[in-house]
């Protein structure tokens, strides 16, 4: 298939995805988790983060949600200390039970939630 068809097919699939028909009170939303660095020494660029995520959720809920679903965003501060972040992505999955998680700001972050997310993912 060539780049022009791929591309094509891409923009008709993600515009599919993100105005997959209105959201309706019955559907239950589609929950999608994070940790984020909100206090700390990560804190300013974890709330400008934290503000895209948000945005996006926003912006994907004002016109119909995904797949018909409205999002509902979970987030949890880690308080920029990587030792909290399996505990938080641990509640996301469990707890919450998100159907999504993203990944929070900074690398080292989004390390210390791979195993976590790895390990439940294999359940």
């Amino acid at each position: 298939m060539d780049r022009t068809i791929q591309s094509a097919c891409l923009v008709i699939g993600l515009a599919w995805l993100t105005t997959g028909g209105t959201a309706t009170a019955q559907s239950p939303p589609i929950k999608i988790g994070y940790s984020m660095s909100l206090s700390g020494g990560l804190a300013a660029g974890g709330r400008q983060a934290a503000l895209v995520y948000d945005m996006w959720a926003e912006d994907v809920n004002e016109h119909g949600g995904l797949l018909g679903r409205k999002i509902a965003m979970i987030k949890y501060d880690d308080q920029s200390t990587p030792s909290t972040i399996p505990g938080i992505y641990s509640k996301l999955l469990d707890v919450d039970r998100v159907e999504l998680v993203l990944s929070g700001y900074g690398t080292g972050r989004a390390f210390c939630s791979c195993n976590i997310k790895a390990s439940k993912a294999a359940m």
